[in-house]
């Protein structure tokens, strides 16, 4: 049976050192795929972009083409190895937030978990301040409690049309960082009985 996990966290909530470290100490093997990146892939390979950046201004009709072949493609792979899927729940854009994930596409993914990782707004702020090699959006304390919330709803939403379950994991700058790994360790071993 396919096992597929995805993670999610907005900018700054250290979702990839936390991937990272999991991967390190899971005891199977998982394939950890980057959902924008495959449908960048995807666009680039038909032709339609050749900058990240251009994705954003393609056909929604065609985005939700991309996101399906991309989601065919992590279904192919899941039959044969765990899949763990870097993605984002909801983008923020200047006009409003966007759902990361159509429900045509979630059904087709049918991931097992949903996690999602938060911190605090003031620990997030002073991650996105500290990191001086991303170009990251300024926002107040406010909107990035928002963005978490409406994080929130959307797995909520993406569970209704799946099979997930939805753990929150927290990732607090006072010994948050290994309870944090831990958790997500004990999700993905899950696994190990899929594909033993």
């Amino acid at each position: 049976m396919p096992f597929v996990v995805m993670i999610t966290g907005i900018p700054g909530v250290g979702k990839s050192t936390i991937t990272k470290l999991a991967l390190k100490q899971v005891r199977v093997k998982f394939r950890l795929l980057n959902f924008g990146d495959l449908m960048f892939e995807e666009a680039v390979k038909a032709g339609l972009v050749s900058h990240r950046d251009e994705m954003r201004k393609l056909n929604p009709d065609l985005q939700r083409r991309l996101q399906m072949k991309v989601a065919e493609k992590i279904v192919e792979i899941s039959q044969k190895e765990p899949v763990l899927i870097d993605t984002h729940a909801t983008i923020r854009t200047p006009v409003g937030y966007l759902l990361g994930f159509p429900r045509e596409v979630i059904e087709v993914i049918n991931p097992n978990f949903i996690v999602i990782i938060e911190a605090t707004p003031s620990e997030i702020l002073g991650r996105r301040l500290r990191d001086l090699k991303r170009d990251r959006d300024v926002e107040t304390e406010e909107q990035i409690q928002r963005h978490q919330d409406l994080n929130r709803a959307a797995a909520v939403s993406y569970a209704m049309h799946s099979n997930a379950l939805i753990k929150v994991i927290e990732n607090h700058e006072d010994k948050g960082l290994e309870e944090a790994v831990y958790e997500l360790v004990e999700v993905l071993n899950l696994a190990v009985g899929e594909y033993a």
